[in-house]
């Protein structure tokens, strides 16, 4: 998310003279004491408070100070000797900045018991619901169930939102509902930062985030009528072993006949049985893959005994 920065106009930093001990004076418009004459230094510079800050109208910023390799006295950017020494700036280092300083919270103790406490759940569940070991069992049984679903074919009640309603839909009776939301701006969310310029002054911006909220979005939620072939009921058939029979579909009835019936989709569940209740319901691969009576090794929950049906 973009942010916005304006500029709210350049400030003077205050400094403390080391010699006499005056306070807060500009950083500047006071580049010596006006008590005892003292040069100021940059590393005294420091930010003040909102209400003492005093505002540098027109100001044209030229870049950071550089202190005098000679006298170590701030000289502005553009300046070719020290005006206190008279020593050449060339090769002078940039003055030191004024960071912000941010207090650290005192860190909470809480969080190794947290964490502790997680990992112990995470050890009992594994210890009691997800460990495996392996087993041994005799496949006592295949069972078998096969289902093949009736359709009719008749005037059915549906309901979509307008665009999903299909075309050959009778009675639409739609009323206005939430559909979604979306996200629009609702103001900023502002902060005040001061930068230090280096130069004596520094530069107080204001960011801000555009704020959003959420706002319903409606659309026509509708009800109709259609004709269609669905399921109303099923037929099953089941039995042990390793050959299947469907039950009896009923005879398809003439397609477009308002209460014509017929046979829809077929489904079929395979079961191993280890017997004690214990079961596995697998794919037609795995479940001729094995023979009753035979001795299957598997993986079993270690505290349960459940089987693990993906290692069959």
């Amino acid at each position: 998310m973009a942010e916005r920065v304006e500029s709210q106009g350049f400030y003077e930093m205050l400094w403390d003279c080391d010699h006499c001990e005056t306070k807060g004076l500009l950083g500047k418009s006071q580049r010596h004491c006006p008590e005892c004459g003292a040069p100021q230094s940059a590393i005294k510079r420091y930010f003040p408070t909102p209400e003492d800050q005093k505002k540098v109208e027109g100001h044209s910023y030229e870049g950071a100070d550089r202190n005098c390799p000679a006298c170590s006295a701030p000289m502005g950017a553009k300046a070719k000797n020290c005006t206190q020494c008279g020593s050449p700036m060339d090769g002078s280092a940039e003055v030191a900045g004024v960071v912000k300083k941010v207090v650290a919270k005192p860190r909470r103790t809480i969080w190794p018991y947290v964490v502790a406490v997680i990992l112990v759940l995470c050890i009992a569940i594994w210890w009691f619901f997800i460990r495996k070991t392996d087993a041994t069992m005799t496949l006592a049984a295949h069972r078998w169930q096969t289902a093949i679903a009736i359709e009719q074919y008749s005037d059915y009640e549906d309901a979509a939102w307008r665009d999903q309603v299909p075309t050959d839909a009778t009675l639409p009776l739609c009323i206005q509902k939430q559909r979604s939301t979306k996200q629009v701006p609702d103001g900023e969310d502002c902060h005040i930062e001061r930068v230090d310029k280096k130069d004596g002054t520094f530069e107080q911006l204001k960011k801000c985030h555009t704020r959003y909220r959420s706002e319903p979005v409606n659309d026509d939620w509708c009800t109709f009528r259609v004709r269609r072939w669905k399921k109303v009921d099923e037929v099953k058939s089941s039995g042990a072993g390793t050959t299947l029979s469907w039950p009896q579909a009923p005879a398809s009835q003439t397609a477009g006949t308002l209460g014509a019936k017929r046979g829809g989709a077929r489904t079929q569940t395979l079961t191993l049985d280890f017997g004690g209740g214990k079961t596995c319901d697998v794919d037609d691969r795995t479940w001729r893959k094995y023979s009753d009576g035979q001795k299957v090794k598997l993986e079993v929950r270690a505290r349960s005994g459940e089987i693990v049906c993906s290692s069959l």
